[in-house]
């Protein structure tokens, strides 16, 4: 064969290789995007389905997990993972002690410590009360109780009248949404009670009643904020906009419930950018600033509230109560906050760490707000996926 007939014979079976091979590697791409496609909407569902508590949709998705792995990046593969390992700590294996419908004592692990809990079931909402002091140990000891029935019940959160508020709905809370809280509330007592010094705690009792209150409150409150799941992490700090609205400091709620509110609102005034769901009012209050932004910052919550969100302010909560959780109780209440400014948890000893505090976040909000970092006007229109109903406030 001649080196001309050659060359076209070479050319004529390059012709048929591509005209043979392109669809393929069109096909073939085309079926990687498409991988990569359902591997993002995998990815998105089991998000969704973790930030609303739908743990038997988190489990069945889980099953496919390997199907789509390959096609996630290696910060959605590593998030998944952590999704993963904190559902055992919200849902630990005694959690089906908390539905029972008798007397029960359990082991539970708060804070990485054993403690006891004796269970009675009850129709009141959620409390904890000592009974008598275990001559052994030399503790506390006491009763925790709730209503099991509301317990992972996903009925829809109605208030006090029966109706459910804008607020619920927005954020498609559940009755097992509040017990959820209320559960880990209630076992954040017994953490104080049972799994501190017993000097320190029957010494606050006996001589500081009220500060003993206050700080039960605080603990139990930062309890619920670490070991609860997303939707009871919202609810925990939902429900507190009722006592900063009474704002009545002999309730140890109300006390509580600032000292933390004000440790997570320097969190976001420090980094506004970091906490795109914790809402600032566009407009400085007049008046009881820290308390007035606060409010508003808890009741406006976006129901968007993201993944990284969420485990940012659990990082943090667990940080602080492990390495500064013990000093609260030495200090009577006294604690710095990340600007380095204090609070105290009994308001007569507060007044002038409210005074600094008040004038830092006038500043920091008005730099927020010139720097165009906070969006004016509320909306509670709800995340993309779930929520529908459009909210005012």
């Amino acid at each position: 064969m001649s080196r001309t007939g050659y060359s076209a014979l070479l050319l004529a079976f390059g012709a048929l290789f591509v005209m043979a091979v392109g669809p393929a590697r069109a096909q073939s791409a085309a079926s990687g995007d498409e991988a990569k496609a359902d591997a993002q909407a995998f990815y998105d569902d089991v998000v969704d389905q973790y930030m609303h508590s739908n743990w038997g949709e988190f489990q069945t998705s889980m099953k496919s997990l390997v199907k789509h792995s390959r096609h996630l990046t290696a910060e959605q593969r590593s998030e998944i993972g952590y999704m993963r390992r904190t559902l055992k700590d919200f849902r630990p294996r005694w959690w089906h002690n908390t539905k029972s419908s008798k007397n029960i004592s359990f082991d539970a692990e708060i804070w990485g410590k054993a403690i006891k809990a004796n269970y009675m079931p009850s129709e009141v909402t959620g409390m904890e009360f000592p009974v008598d002091i275990d001559e052994r140990t030399g503790r506390f000891r006491t009763i925790v109780t709730w209503q099991p029935h509301k317990v992972d019940s996903t009925k829809p959160l109605l208030d006090r009248w029966g109706d459910s508020s804008s607020l619920h709905q927005a954020h498609q809370l559940t009755e097992g949404d509040l017990a959820e809280a209320i559960v880990w509330h209630e076992l954040g007592h017994n953490y104080v009670t049972q799994g501190l010094p017993a000097t320190q705690v029957i010494k606050l009792y006996q001589d500081y009643r009220l500060l003993f209150s206050a700080l039960q409150e605080f603990y139990a409150d930062m309890t619920a904020l670490y070991h609860c799941s997303p939707q009871g992490r919202k609810t925990t700090m939902l429900l507190r906009t009722t006592e900063l609205r009474w704002n009545d400091v002999n309730d140890p709620h109300v006390r509580a419930a600032h000292g933390i509110a004000a440790w997570v609102l320097v969190h976001v005034l420090s980094d506004v950018e970091k906490w795109p769901s914790f809402r600032l009012p566009d407009k400085v209050p007049q008046k009881d600033v820290e308390r007035t932004t606060m409010l508003y910052m808890y009741k406006n919550i976006d129901p968007g509230y993201t993944l990284a969100e969420d485990r940012a302010l659990r990082d943090m909560v667990g940080r602080f109560i492990r390495t500064k959780g013990a000093d609260i109780l030495r200090k009577k209440g006294a604690f710095k906050l990340p600007n380095g400014l204090e609070f105290k948890i009994m308001t007569a000893e507060d007044r002038a760490n409210q005074t600094r505090r008040d004038a830092w976040i006038k500043e920091h909000l008005e730099k927020a707000i010139a720097s165009g970092l906070i969006r004016k006007g509320g909306n509670l229109r709800g995340h993309p996926k779930r929520f529908r109903i459009k909210v005012a406030w």
